[in-house]
């Protein structure tokens, strides 16, 4: 009886061990002698929150500013596991702000996996910026100068996720959402030898526009397999995308490259071999992506942009008035495989392009709508018509692209499996008619 209450005894103690959980907070008035485990003993720093934070634990985030100028505010390290992520998100009622200047080339980095990132505001330094200083650090750089605590502030990203070099701790399982992300030099939520991303319900406008390394809004580059899968592992969804541009040249191909809304960006092979033809079977990623439901527009490439990335399905998105600095269409497929294009609506700038030609027999479009540029390719149920957009705009804060009654993309996207979005970008359950719609919106008084 003795030994059978002892396995009892431990049985609990484990259970409770496993599943225990720990809510931390961070408020620029709290201190990192404090406890952190209520808003009165709150923790002043970010770092002090994530290196905190064991699997299952949040860390909320408190009302204020907090910023950085010599290196990155919040390099997340520790990792969760699954079904028990380490969360940091603004505490509910709360509109916490991160800001960056000067020697900083990340905001944020993730490292860690199982990371849930919620709810947060990062800003740039845009407004303190010019493109004459830009130029003046790319052209100082390009002819030898390696004075890199300078470049970083014409070159800061907002959130990286894992890393370019060989000794990148390859995170995985990892969720950026409902975070605003504005006005970065560098590229705003980027993801390198990454997997299982998860991008969805963001705002991302204003980024990329000073660096030298050929940045975007959202990008996920050479992602790795973490697992050999072959379903669904990369979700970037629900997103508005604007104004995300670059104008100075990329120093390793000394031109304009990218400023995409959001790109899939090689993921043939390895980041370190740039050869896809030489690449090893285990190089090549095997899961796949989906972009859904974004509004992406105004960009200097393209609104979505897929390149040299296998295996990706770019469903239900709206893109407008695109390719304003890289004359990109507004959804590009560019040397890629097994890729479907499907119930997005491209509505390109005067004298734009709405797509291309695709490369290869695997890259589908269907029951796409077209307007006001030129069209490289139609493909099944594709159509050149006005979408009838409530109000569109270049300005995101004015700007609307639900469709109006009457619209031809009301009711006539793709009804296959597998081919729409089950739910809009606001969360709206497809159909609400005889056929899902096309573009990002449902319309719900339509019918």
């Amino acid at each position: 009886m003795m030994k059978l209450s002892a396995c009892i005894l431990l049985a609990i103690c484990f259970f409770n061990n496993a599943y225990a959980t720990t809510s931390y907070y961070v408020s620029p008035n709290g201190s990192d002698g404090n406890s952190g485990k209520s808003q009165a003993k709150a923790f002043q720093s970010l770092q002090k929150g994530a290196d905190t934070a064991q699997p299952g634990d949040t860390v909320f985030v408190l009302n204020g500013t907090y910023n950085t100028t010599s290196g990155a505010i919040l390099n997340i390290k520790n990792s969760g596991r699954e079904g028990a992520y380490i969360t940091i998100k603004a505490l509910k009622g709360h509109k916490p702000k991160i800001t960056a200047a000067g020697n900083v080339w990340n905001a944020v980095s993730v490292n860690g996996s199982y990371i849930l990132l919620e709810g947060l505001e990062l800003a740039g330094n845009n407004a303190n910026l010019t493109y004459e200083g830009a130029m003046a650090v790319y052209n100082e750089h390009i002819n030898g100068g390696t004075n890199y605590a300078y470049y970083a502030g014409y070159n800061t990203n907002a959130i990286t996720i894992g890393g370019p070099k060989k000794e990148s701790r390859f995170p995985h399982h990892i969720i950026v959402r409902h975070c605003t992300v504005h006005d970065f030099p560098g590229g705003g939520i980027n993801a390198i030898q990454a997997d299982y991303l998860t991008i969805e319900n963001n705002v991302v406008f204003n980024n990329a526009w000073y660096m030298m390394y050929a940045g975007s809004g959202i990008s996920i580059l050479t992602p790795f397999n973490s697992d050999r899968i072959t379903t669904y592992k990369n979700f970037i969804r629900n997103n508005v995308v604007s104004n995300n541009k670059t104008t100075v040249p990329w120093a390793q191909l000394k031109r304009l490259s990218d400023g995409n809304g959001i790109i899939i960006d090689v993921n043939q092979h390895a980041y370190d071999n740039q050869d896809a033809a030489s690449a090893t079977a285990d190089q090549a990623y095997t899961g796949r992506t989906l972009v859904e439901n974004n509004v992406s527009f105004n960009n200097g490439g393209s609104g979505i942009h897929s390149f040299k990335a296998d295996h990706v399905d770019i469903i239900n998105n709206t893109a407008y008035h695109n390719g304003t600095v890289m004359n990109y269409p507004d959804i590009y497929t560019n040397q890629c495989h097994d890729v479907n294009i499907i119930n997005n609506i491209m509505f390109a700038r005067e004298g734009g392009q709405c797509n291309s030609m695709p490369k290869n027999p695997t890259e589908i479009y269907a029951n796409n709508i077209y307007f006001n540029g030129k069209v490289g390719f139609k493909g099944k149920n594709d159509i050149e018509a006005d979408p009838q957009f409530v109000n569109p705009s270049t300005d995101h804060a004015k700007a609307d692209f639900k469709v109006k009654k009457g619209s031809p993309a009301i009711d006539q996207g793709s009804q296959v499996n597998g081919q729409y979005s089950l739910k809009d970008i606001l969360g709206i359950s497809r159909p609400k008619g005889a056929a899902p719609d096309r573009g990002a919106y449902e319309c719900t008084d339509c019918q």
